[in-house]
C-alpha cells in the first residue's frame, strides 16, 4: 500500500471517529434531556464534520456509486440527510427554546440512524482499496483541500455540494 493510499485510509477512519464521536455526545445530551447540551454538541459537529460531508458526497460517493451501485450509495445519502436534518434542528433551537419530548426522540432515532451509518463504514473503507491508485491519490488531495476550506456541515448543504 503506498503512503497516498494508506493515509487516505487513515484520514478516512479518523473522520469517522470524530463523527462517531460527535454524534455520541448529541445522543448522551438528548437521552438526558440536555437540550442546551445537544445544541452545542451539533454545532461542534458540524464544525468537524463539514469537510468529511462534502468529500464523501461530491468524491466518494461518486466512485462508490461504481463499485456498489446506485441504491446502495442512495442510502447512505439519506442516513446524511438524516444526520443533517438533526444537527440543522439542534443549531435552530437556540431561538425556540426546549424541545419537546416528541422532538426530543425524533432527534435522537436520526442521529441513531447517523451513527449506525458512521458505524457500518467498513465497507466504505473495502471499497476505497478498490478505486484506482491515481483516483485515490486525487481523493486524497480534494479531502485535504476540503479540510483547508473548513466548510460546515449546514454550509455544504446550503451551497448544494453535497
Amino acid at each position: 500500500m503506498s503512503d497516498a493510499v494508506r493515509e487516505l485510509f487513515d484520514e478516512f477512519r479518523r473522520d469517522h471517529a470524530t463523527l462517531g464521536r460527535g454524534l455520541h455526545n448529541i445522543a448522551v445530551a438528548l437521552r438526558a434531556g440536555d437540550d442546551e447540551g445537544a445544541s452545542v454538541a451539533a454545532r461542534d459537529l458540524d464544525r468537524a464534520a463539514g469537510a468529511h460531508i462534502a468529500f464523501e458526497e461530491g468524491h466518494f460517493y461518486p466512485e462508490l456509486r461504481e463499485l456498489l451501485g446506485d441504491s446502495e450509495v442512495d442510502a447512505f445519502e439519506r442516513e446524511h440527510e438524516r444526520g443533517y436534518s438533526a444537527i440543522d434542528r439542534l443549531l435552530a433551537l437556540k431561538a425556540r427554546g426546549t424541545l419537546t419530548p416528541a422532538e426530543r426522540s425524533e432527534l435522537l432515532r436520526q442521529i441513531e440512524a447517523m451513527q449506525t451509518h458512521t458505524d457500518e463504514c467498513g465497507e466504505h473503507f473495502g471499497a476505497l482499496g478498490r478505486i484506482p491508485l491515481k483516483r485515490q491519490k486525487e481523493l486524497l488531495a480534494a479531502l485535504k483541500q476540503l479540510r483547508e476550506e473548513a466548510p460546515t456541515w449546514t454550509a455544504v448543504r446550503a451551497q448544494g455540494t453535497a
